[in-house]
């Protein structure tokens, strides 16, 4: 028989580590908390949750006690009433007068001040409030009111517990206790990565924010896909007048559990911008000429055709975005093959994850993560290499904070000292591109050290006897020199990971954007094979994507060699299916990659190009080289929201729906592909990628009638069905579904390769290290890595027209201190800085984050021009570009004060 306890008279059964809180809220008791939040830490201090015990009316604090068997509580009786009374009166009083007003609609203490007929005013004779202080509103969305602050510390347990960050504390006694945020006075000076916990967690209203400063009533709230970073956390939108009054975290949703950033919860004012396209803009002269809808698409239709006919098919190109849809990517490509019959279809992927896609595809048999998010919490030990979560992806950085915080092993490997680091057992901070000699080191240690998952590597694996025969001839002291890592700091990683075994690796753009980019992810991929990892739980290769859908981007067949699906071209089956279903034949050989149509058009084969949502005038390396090919093109076509760098040197600009305005679905790095719903109508005539396409397509002769993007993803199901056969719209409500779904009663797929491998066996592989030809330049004695930072988004085109270019207004080129005096480089100086490439300049952030002879450049900022010293280097396997490392020379551009 099982354990029991009576709560206001209900017999409840006992649920082990439950407190007498959680099982009065089961009982539908409304026992009153001022200190206690769900899901943080029992604070016990305000004593307002005070509950009776016993024939003898013990009283207990029900946020920190044990529910036990036997006992027998009571959640109200009028002493219970007069005791909650007098708290609330007494804390009401250590505010200065009228901070509180009893209100049903007020904060949560205004709430309780009115179930407590708590009156306004304290009675005559209570000792003098404390002095009103003034509003803190020097930081752009979180806002601080000392006198509506009881010292609850909700906002210091959420920012430690969810966030991870530490920024406040309680200093002082008695009446002089107050809450502190850092060193400074100000918030603006506190550590705040604006992702708005406290103010979720603040029961009173002394953290506020910008979007809460107006209190009018939302009318609508719907649920939706974030549009920042490949996370994809679910967000509820809070809208009126068709606009966005507040954006906050789904509670419960699987990706974020009601967690956001800074930028999915304040970073949504680039929706209304003044800057935002309402209408078809083309080119006449150095000026615009506006068109309507069915001129700019008759226009179009046109001018594709006409180059298709003089120059073939293949004179012609796409590259499909990763901030838009899944079901606007699939209908570019499928335009792109069966209207106008050309491969020449790729991505952004191209210059970000191909690497990565490449290697997992080649070794496990999918380029996509193996692991799901919530593998962080189950992880025994975290490997984190060439990414920076906190600031890239920063609810998932959050998660593996707290997984350190609770004693989960951290392994970092990044070449700059990462918030991670701090976090850490071991950080090995490499040279820039010497990823693949620090893995082999791994790779050999755990070989020869017998740590390695021998049953698994029998039964599930081909290529051991090759990898042991090559790390055999391996030195470990060559390599740890090569790398520039200590190899008494290797063998503590492979210590680590050797006495774990199953491992959760997670890795980001400094493995993949290298010219041993996909070598440096096999190298990786060896180790989580070494180890039994793949297909386990709290295991595996997790890696994280940048945009928003860059995942679902790459999966719906934007690529010159495969199709929807990472289908092979010129498979005969393959090709049979998608003729059927499009009434058309798959175009024969492979196109080209983004980096070859460039090169195309600056050669003349390339004509035309049509360019969704991106801007690899901005993002893409040796910047120069990619603008004069943009110039060379006949035709080329731009769908965005703003005029972007490359929209600017466009023929036709269409204005196009943003995230918060248009329905279709996202998927995000562990392959979930959730619901966009729109919140909001877009701007102006602007409209929704897919829309735009498909009415080109029939412009073009083509007999497409999608009403919706439901009719177009059950066509991705019907192309793809091994991965995609089972997921429709319907299906997404809440947490969406993980490919594979291959049929409509499978619930999706979290862990992949869990009982084999995809490609059957899967394969160890010799990996030789090859130098970047960036390393040793003469005269270039820096290697420069570029990346992004916290409070932007990609190029900004979104953050740059937000309060979010108030906390980072400009890209800083980071520099080691030794360097710099080196250079007598000045902390805030203007830097010149030069590549065989190209030259741009930046003003210098002095800082030990970055070791001697590396630097660090983000991207953000259209007049950085970080790119045009970026080059033309890419991994030959993958045609990923070179990013994070560049061979580069200072000199200095002037002092400002």
């Amino acid at each position: 028989m099982s354990a029991t306890l009576r709560i206001d008279g209900r017999t409840l059964e006992l649920r082990a580590g439950a407190t007498l809180l959680a099982a009065a809220r089961r009982a539908g008791a409304d026992v009153p908390t001022l200190c206690h939040r769900d899901g943080l830490a029992p604070e016990g201090g305000c004593r307002l949750c005070l509950v009776e015990v016993g024939a003898r009316g013990q009283l207990a604090a029900a946020c920190h006690t044990p529910a036990a068997a036997g006992l027998e509580v009571r959640t109200e009786s009028l002493a219970l009433g007069e005791l909650r009374r007098e708290i609330l009166a007494l804390v009401r009083d250590a505010r200065p007068a009228g901070a509180f007003r009893a209100s049903p609609e007020g904060d949560e203490l205004e709430r309780l001040l009115a179930r407590y007929a708590v009156p306004d005013a304290a009675p005559p004779g209570r000792p003098a409030t404390p002095a009103p202080a003034p509003l803190d509103t020097s930081h752009p969305y979180v806002r601080f009111q000392d006198d509506r602050c009881i010292r609850c510390r909700r906002c210091l347990h959420a920012c430690e517990e969810v966030q991870g960050q530490f920024v406040y504390g309680i200093e002082g006694r008695g009446a002089g206790t107050r809450l502190v945020f850092g060193p400074g006075e100000r918030f603006a000076e506190s550590d705040c990565t604006a992702c708005g916990a406290c103010v979720d967690a603040c029961p009173t209203g002394a953290l506020s924010d910008r979007d809460r400063i107006e209190t009018v009533p939302a009318t609508r709230t719907t649920r939706s896909t974030c549009a920042y970073c490949g996370v994809g956390c679910q967000i509820e939108i809070e809208t009126r007048d068709e606009r966005v009054l507040r954006i906050h975290g789904a509670a419960g949703a699987a990706v974020n559990r009601g967690h956001l950033c800074g930028k999915g919860r304040y970073a949504h004012g680039y929706q209304a911008s003044p800057e935002r396209l309402r209408e078809p803009l083309l080119r006449e002269g150095e000026g615009w000429r506006a068109l309507s809808w069915p001129e700019a698409i008759a226009w179009l239709a046109r001018r594709l055709r006409e180059i298709q006919r003089r120059h073939g098919p293949d004179a012609l190109g796409a590259m499909t975005s990763s901030r838009s849809t899944n079901e606007a990517a699939y209908l570019l490509q499928k335009l792109f093959r069966s209207q106008i019959g050309t491969n020449n279809v790729d991505c952004c992927a191209r210059v970000c994850h191909a690497s990565t896609a490449l290697a997992l595809q080649l070794l496990t048999g999918t380029g996509a993560a193996s692991a799901s998010y919530a593998d962080l919490e189950r992880a025994r030990l975290i490997v984190v290499a060439g990414a920076n979560p906190t600031e890239a992806h920063p609810v998932v950085g959050a998660r593996i904070k707290q997984a350190a915080l609770r004693g989960v092993p951290l392994v970092v490997i990044d070449p700059r000292h990462v918030e991670l680091a701090d976090y850490a057992a071991c950080h090995l901070q490499l040279r820039p591109g010497t990823n693949v000699p620090l893995f082999n080191a791994l790779a050999k240690l755990l070989v020869e050290s017998g740590a390695i998952d021998r049953a698994y590597v029998q039964e599930r694996l081909e290529g051991f006897e090759e990898l042991v025969t090559f790390s055999r001839g391996l030195s470990l002291e060559d390599l740890a020199r090569t790398c520039e890592v200590p190899l008494e700091g290797i063998r503590t990683a492979a210590r680590l990971i050797g006495e774990v075994g199953p491992t959760l690796f997670v890795s980001g753009l400094g493995l993949s954007e290298l010219t041993q980019g996909t070598a440096s992810v096999m190298a990786l991929t060896n180790l989580g094979m070494l180890t039994g990892s793949i297909g386990r739980p709290g295991a595996g290769m997790l890696p994280l994507r940048g945009q928003n859908n860059v995942q679902g981007n790459a999966d719906m067949g934007s690529m010159p060699t495969q199709v929807t699906g990472y289908q092979r071209l010129d498979d005969p089956a393959v090709r049979r299916r998608f003729a059927e279903i499009w009434g058309a034949p798959l175009p024969g050989g492979p196109g080209l990659t983004l980096p070859e149509m460039l090169e195309a058009a600056r050669a003349g084969s390339l004509r035309g190009l049509w360019i969704q949502g991106e801007d690899p005038a901005q993002s893409d390396p040796d910047e120069t080289r990619v603008r004069e090919a943009l110039g060379c093109l006949e035709l080329l076509v731009v769908q965005e929201l703003f005029l972007s760098e490359t929209a600017r040197l466009a023929h036709l600009v269409l204005p196009a729906a943003g995230a918060l305005e248009q329905e279709g679905t996202f998927t995000n790095g562990e392959r979930r592909i959730q619901a966009v719903r729109p919140a909001l109508p877009p701007p102006g005539s602007a409209r929704p990628d897919w829309e735009v396409i498909r009415d080109v397509g029939i412009a073009l002769g083509a007999t497409w009638s999608y009403a919706s993007p439901s009719n177009v993803l059950e066509e991705i199901a019907a192309v793809a069905p091994s991965l995609f056969g089972g997921v429709r719209f319907e299906r997404l409500a809440g947490d969406g579904l993980q490919w594979p779904c291959p049929d409509l009663d499978h619930p999706g797929t979290a862990t992949v390769h869990a009982e084999r491998f995809l490609r059957g066996r899967g394969r160890l592989a010799v990996v030789e290290y090859a130098p970047s030809p960036e390393h040793g330049v003469p005269g270039f004695p820096y290697l420069l890595v570029t990346g992004r930072i916290r409070d932007h988004y990609n190029v900004g085109t979104m953050t740059r027209r937000t309060p979010n270019q108030e906390l980072a207004p400009e890209d800083r080129l980071e520099i080691h201190p030794d360097d710099a005096a080196r250079e007598g480089v000045a902390d805030g100086a203007r830097v010149g800085l030069e590549s065989r490439w190209g030259a741009t300049r930046a003003r210098a952030r002095v800082t030990a984050r970055v070791s001697p002879g590396t630097l660090f450049l983000s991207f953000h900022q259209p007049e950085t021009h970080a790119n045009r010293v970026t080059g033309p280097q890419r991994d030959p396997q993958s045609n990923c570009p070179e990013y994070k490392i560049t061979a580069v020379r200072l000199h200095a551009a002037g002092r400002t004060s």
